[in-house]
């Protein structure tokens, strides 16, 4: 065949040679295009084919068998098998209901076995529980006597303890007593009625009159020739107050708010601790000699920042006049305020605690003298002592309330005994309707008394050297003659004499023995 445009064979020439026009071009590209839709063509079939067999049911199979199957053959075939397989499944489901119903009859006979196994079981609990009433019964005829020996026992014990408990308070209250006795805690009586507390042959100061000049030629001290300056009185009774304190408390075993240290090897005073640091320090910052001489304000400073200002022990001990401790250091006057007051509170706490309300008020709470003669020597306060051969019916307990009968609390609760325990609901009872303030608003109230006391004086103490100088307005003025100086030993030559006035408005004498101080100068006088 030849190309209509070039006149050349399609056959060969395109072996050798490249076509040369359009009509070559198509006639040489006409079979492989043929070729390449007879083989999109039979891919197209084979896929078709293939989907149909993979399809589920009778339609799969039809489709892949050939065009020429014999389709009655086909068709019987298929019938049977399909008859075989339900003949299989029957089967196996008679062979499953069979096991079923084999299953079920032998649930049945367990079943049956279980129930026998109740009945039997409900009669035999029901003869055990018969029994048991029986024995019961049987007990509780018997439990009396058997009884009667263990709560004889436990009533005699009770006894016992009671009696012991009775005695070991009588023991606290007595050592307690003795030890106030020894301790020489008195009361007097001054010509002005006034009563006056005594701890040996050392007044105890009312807390209000720390700031006042103590009349010592009153009292005994001044009888017996034994005159002391006003704040050696003080350092010396809070010494014996602690001391005192200290030894009731191990013996009732009670601990107080306030920790009091006793005198030490490096420090001979007492010392006491704030509340919140009582009994929380293994080792106690000491104040040593040379702090405890010099009470300066650097002093105070450098043991404030070793020890810390809430947690360093308060001084009870004074080397000066506390009006000059307070305008020379007044750090260290609100100190000796702070200990003051926390010994008070001390006091009061241990006569709440051991049955005496005698402390309600400030006036109450600073009357430190009282408080411990009322709990510790009065004699409305003594009880008798205890039969050592009273019997256990006739033991004088109070059952409802279970303290002893017709006496005071006075060594009944302490913090080391399981009964009537301050640490447990009976002191929370005690403490909790107490109407005294807390300790920072007493410490404030004092400290403010104090101030004001120091503030408001319109004289000062003069020591016996500034009394001894002699000025020229105060020469005395004789009658008849030249002025001649006025001896010392004999102030009865002067014609005009000075009285001074003490607080209360009572007029002394201006004669003094040799070696007091305290004499009192009006500011202002002029000649």
């Amino acid at each position: 065949m030849h190309c209509s445009i070039c006149c050349k064979a399609f056959n060969g020439y395109y072996k050798k040679d490249r076509p040369t026009c359009v009509s070559c071009t198509q006639a040489l590209l006409f079979t492989p295009r043929v070729q390449q839709a007879s083989a999109l063509l039979d891919r197209e079939k084979q896929h078709t084919h293939a989907e149909a067999i993979l399809r589920p049911g009778n339609d799969g199979v039809l489709a892949a068998l050939p065009e020429d199957a014999d389709w009655d053959a086909i068709t019987s075939a298929v019938q049977n098998e399909g008859v075989r397989k339900a003949q299989d499944e029957r089967q196996a489901i008679e062979a499953r209901v069979e096991d079923i119903t084999e299953k079920a009859q032998e649930l049945r006979q367990q079943i049956e076995g279980y129930r026998l196994y109740l009945k039997n079981h409900k009669e035999s609990n029901a003869q055990r529980r018969r029994d048991l009433e029986h024995e019961r019964a049987e007990l509780q005829k018997q439990k009396p006597r058997a009884l009667e020996p263990l709560q004889l026992a436990t009533r005699k014990a009770a006894s016992r303890l009671d009696k012991v408990r009775l005695r070991t308070v009588d023991a606290r209250a007595l050592l307690c007593r003795e030890a106030a006795a020894l301790s020489g805690l008195r009361k007097t009586k001054g010509t002005d009625g006034v009563s006056q507390y005594w701890l040996g042959d050392v007044p105890i100061p009312d807390l209000r009159a720390l700031n006042g000049k103590l009349n010592l030629e009153k009292y005994e001290m001044g009888r017996k020739g034994m005159l002391y300056q006003p704040h050696e009185v003080v350092t010396a009774s809070m010494d014996d107050i602690c001391r005192l304190l200290g030894s009731c408390c191990h013996y009732l075993s009670v601990r107080l708010p306030a920790e009091i240290l006793l005198p030490h090897n490096d420090f001979p005073h007492a010392l006491i601790m704030m509340e919140k640091a009582s009994y929380k320090q293994k080792s106690v910052p000491w104040p040593y000699k040379a702090h405890s001489q010099t009470s300066s304000p650097a002093a105070s400073r450098l043991v404030d920042q070793q020890s810390g200002g809430s947690a360093s022990p308060r001084s009870l001990h004074l080397n000066r006049p506390l009006r000059e401790l307070q305008k020379e250091d007044p750090k260290a006057f609100g100190y000796f305020v702070e200990g003051a007051s926390l010994l008070a509170l001390d006091v009061a706490y241990l006569c709440r605690t051991q049955g005496l309300d005698i402390v309600n008020t400030f006036d109450d709470f600073c009357a430190i003298g009282r408080n411990l003669f009322q709990l510790l020597s009065s004699p409305e306060q003594q009880r008798p002592p205890l039969e050592r051969h009273s019997s256990s019916a006739t033991a004088k307990t109070d059952r409802s309330r279970g303290k002893p009968a017709g006496s005071t609390n006075l060594g009944v609760y302490s913090h080391g005994s399981a009964h009537h325990s301050l640490s447990g609901h009976e002191g929370l009872d005690i403490l909790s309707p107490w109407r005294l303030p807390s300790s920072s608003r007493l410490v404030d109230k004092l400290r403010s008394f104090l101030i004001n006391e120091i503030s408001g004086a319109e004289w000062d103490f003069l020591s016996d050297k500034e009394w001894d100088e002699e000025r020229a307005d105060e020469m005395p003025v004789l009658v008849g003659g030249e002025r001649k100086a006025a001896s010392r030993q004999d102030p009865a030559m002067s014609i005009m004499t000075v009285t001074s006035h003490d607080r209360n408005g009572i007029n002394t004498q201006n004669e003094r023995q040799r070696g007091t101080s305290g004499w009192t100068k009006v500011r202002g006088r002029e000649v």
